[in-house]
């Protein structure tokens, strides 16, 4: 059993690696070539979604620099079977969304989620026919309106760009809404390029290094983090900071975030605090395939770009969950989570171990520097378990929706995506007087 999960962990590695993207792209321009078709951007647009007004501002940018052909479109938020708590996820938007806006030269002026009578307004002003560039301009515009609340300006704009039926918009956007997921994603503020999906601001160092090497255009990125002038020292807390992370060691995610973290709060001597959960799988809702590829192609992607090593792979889903939680607790308890936490996600995301056997789980055990026979007594401990779940609960408290989650200060942000945020918020807070801060 053990050997064929490591056969099947090489298998994932090789179709993850530069010869499965490398046939992924190669099929692509063959397509290309087949129907003559101009080298094509879609954008795909979610009203109601932060990411997707703040990505809007950076494609209005790309396609300026880059001959590229736009294609734009107007979905639906995204499906309940992959968006299973949409109330946090909203309201995690917008807060995410006024963070990213700080740091990166883009704008949002809002401070709590669109209003649905407005949503629908807007919706109405982007579905009449016009070119894709036009669209584009017409949301952001008619966006900007939805984000500052300002129902008269909107009104003024809908006049300028034109509207279809109100009963018309719900089947338009759910219609490209299934467009999206045939296609291979399943949420707005995506871009679409060369066979490769980019989410939001997030991904575009990655589609601009493309579009210039296959397109050529404008060497300096359209969306740069703001000078450090304008982000002058803010306060994350007055009292002594604690940084909290929230984990799953079925996330890869969670796996590239445990092996940086340290390094984003050492230099300013911020103890961490690890919280393991179970993974969303184990609490009832099945991740769809759609959502599971797209995850596991982009954490290689970025793993990459981070030289961490990730590709061979073997799912822990049940029993391995079961295991590395009850020694993740015991672990805690010595003081030696991380360590322990760290081994175990590379054992799973980069050398296909199986942590429900006992063979590589005692390995994974050993290299953290841990005694096995204390970590396989442990393994019955029903306290690990409640101490998960509580972990799990506690998301809710702050709005969050997934993981790596984590809190420091007044900081709350949900993704690995989001530690230059916080090495620049800890790097901000260090320059408050130590008077300032305590008042």
């Amino acid at each position: 059993m053990i050997i064929a999960k490591r056969l099947k962990g090489k298998a994932i590695a090789t179709w993850l690696g530069p010869t499965g993207d490398a046939a992924r792209r190669a099929l692509t321009r063959a397509r290309q070539r087949i129907t003559k078709a101009p080298p094509r951007l879609d954008f795909y647009f979610d009203i109601a979604d932060p990411m997707s007004y703040l990505t809007a501002q950076a494609v209005a940018r790309l396609v300026e620099a880059y001959p590229v052909e736009l294609g734009f479109h107007v979905v639906t938020p995204p499906a309940s079977d992959v968006d299973p708590l949409p109330i946090f996820r909203t309201k995690n938007a917008v807060r995410d969304a006024e963070e990213v806006a700080r740091y990166w030269n883009v704008e949002f002026p809002a401070h709590k989620e669109a209003d649905s009578t407005i949503v629908r307004d807007v919706g109405t002003g982007l579905i009449p026919e016009r070119s894709a560039k036009d669209h584009l301009h017409a949301a952001i515009e008619l966006c900007g309106a939805l984000w500052t609340g300002d129902k008269k300006k909107l009104g003024t704009l809908l006049l300028k760009w034109g509207t279809e039926s109100s009963g018309s918009v719900l089947p338009i956007l759910n219609s490209n809404y299934a467009a999206l997921r045939k296609a291979g994603h399943y949420q707005g503020a995506m871009l679409h390029y060369n066979g490769t999906w980019y989410w939001g601001i997030d991904r575009l160092p990655y589609l601009e290094a493309a579009l210039a090497a296959e397109l050529g255009g404008a060497a300096a990125p359209v969306v740069a983090p703001r000078p450090e002038a304008e982000r002058g020292a803010l306060a994350l807390s007055a009292k002594p900071l604690t940084c909290e992370l929230w984990f799953s060691f079925r996330s890869p995610y969670s796996y590239l975030a445990l092996e940086r973290i340290e390094d984003v709060l050492a230099p300013y001597g911020v103890p961490l605090v690890l919280k393991p959960v179970p993974p969303i799988g184990a609490r009832g809702v099945e991740v769809p395939t759609v959502k599971r590829l797209y995850v596991v192609r982009d954490a290689k992607r970025e793993a990459d770009r981070l030289g961490i090593p990730f590709g061979e792979l073997c799912d822990p889903l049940g029993k391995g969950i079961d295991h590395c939680l009850a020694i993740a607790h015991w672990a805690a308890s010595r003081g030696q989570l991380l360590a322990f936490a760290r081994s175990a996600m590379r054992g799973i995301w980069a050398e296909a171990l199986d942590v429900a056997e006992y063979v590589d789980l005692r390995h994974i055990v050993e290299r953290a520097g841990l005694s096995w026979a204390d970590a396989s007594a442990a393994l019955a401990d029903p306290e690990a378990a409640k101490a998960a779940q509580a972990n799990a609960a506690e998301l809710t408290v702050y709005s969050l929706v997934g993981v790596p989650s984590l809190r420091c200060g007044d900081f709350i942000a949900w993704g690995q995506d989001r530690f230059a945020l916080l090495a620049d918020r800890l790097r901000r807070h260090a320059l408050v007087p130590a008077t300032a801060a305590a008042t």
